[in-house]
């Protein structure tokens, strides 16, 4: 007697044996048949499974919050590790030539270069803007550490981002129909509906708190967040909440803050007797000279002429990428001495600024 051999996609009937096609009952007997799971389902099955765990893998890594560490701490061993730092910016975030913009953060441990790509929308933050980075460490040979980012956000005000003496944390109830002058950098703005009688609101805010500013007129320049006002009006109360009415477009102006910078020197009075010493001076660039583990520039003010060295050992390529002949260029660097001639050599990224 021949014995049944089973074909492809046929299961044996548990009640007579014999091989029958993919099917509910068994020609033979009749009897309902249960169908075996097939390896290629259980195949396409354990690459659903596996896709489905790392999918939720990628999801707790991207929302899991990453490590905030001191630069103090950072250590060759953490190269490209993914960490967050906060701190406050030495000079104004500026935009490179590459489309980063660039950062240097100090935590009061230690100074930090961060690289941010691409140029976000809105206003640069400025310098003493505390601010927190997140993104992957890059440590180059001498220790050297960088920081390539995929965020950077501002968390307060510069602490002394403003010159009024008054405070918005002192405009209060008590002070209602006063008229006044406060200054603040806009975190909010609203805009009516066309046609609608409510006003246009902002918020204002400095170091000790916000005030809504209100008011129903266009303003010939338009403004947006980040932007630093100083701002002439009255002291009103809406819903027990105090706001500041402006009743006049020219009420609302660009703060001018005073300059806080140390004195400029010229650069004719620079000279090798003050080896060591920091100096601050402002020119415009020469043609770049290329030199061993560097380059120099001629920096030209209406006074005279000095060499500038950047080192690649303390300023990267990249950090130095806005600089060029013509550049006019903020310089903070010791004086040092070459051949009997004084130069300034930056220390660090800190140690120079493009201007506009």
């Amino acid at each position: 007697m021949a014995v049944p051999i089973a074909g492809k996609n046929q299961v044996q009937c548990p009640h007579c044996g014999q091989f029958v096609g993919p099917a509910s009952r068994c020609a033979h007997c009749g009897m309902r048949i249960e169908k075996r799971m097939g390896l290629r389902f259980l195949r396409t099955m354990a690459v659903v499974v596996a896709v489905g765990g790392l999918f939720l893998l990628h999801l707790y890594a991207a929302h899991s919050e990453l490590p905030l560490v001191e630069i103090g701490d950072i250590s060759p061993v953490m190269n490209f590790a993914s960490v967050r730092i906060a701190g406050t910016l030495e000079s104004d975030a500026r935009k490179l030539r590459s489309g980063s913009v660039f950062y240097v953060i100090n935590d009061g441990t230690g100074t930090l270069p961060v690289f941010l790509n691409p140029i976000p929308e809105g206003r640069l933050p400025r310098t003493g803007t505390r601010v927190v980075a997140t993104g992957s460490l890059s440590i180059a040979a001498g220790n050297k550490v960088r920081m390539r980012a995929q965020s950077v956000e501002a968390i307060g005000v510069p602490a002394e981002a403003f010159v009024s003496e008054l405070k918005l944390s002192d405009v209060s109830a008590e002070q209602v129909g006063n008229r006044m002058t406060v200054c603040g950098r806009v975190s909010k703005v609203w805009k009516p509906r066309p046609g609608s009688k409510a006003p246009h609101k902002m918020v204002l805010e400095d170091t000790s708190g916000s005030l809504d500013i209100v008011h129903w007129f266009v303003l010939e320049r338009e403004v947006s967040v980040g932007d630093e006002l100083e701002i002439r009006g009255s002291v009103a109360l809406y819903k027990g909440v105090v706001q500041f009415k402006v009743w006049e477009a020219s009420d609302i102006q660009p703060l001018e803050k005073k300059s806080t910078d140390p004195a400029l020197m010229k650069i004719v009075d620079i000279s090798p007797a003050m080896e060591k010493q920091t100096v601050e001076v402002e020119g415009v660039l020469g043609v770049p000279r290329s030199i061993p583990g560097g380059v120099a520039y001629i920096l030209t003010d209406d006074s005279g002429g000095i060499e500038v060295i950047f080192w690649d050992g303390k300023v990267s390529g990249e950090e130095r990428d806005d600089l060029d002949e013509g550049v006019r260029v903020h310089i903070s660097a010791p004086v040092g001495v070459y051949k009997g001639k004084a130069q300034l050599v930056p220390q660090d990224v800190g140690g120079f600024q493009a201007l506009e």
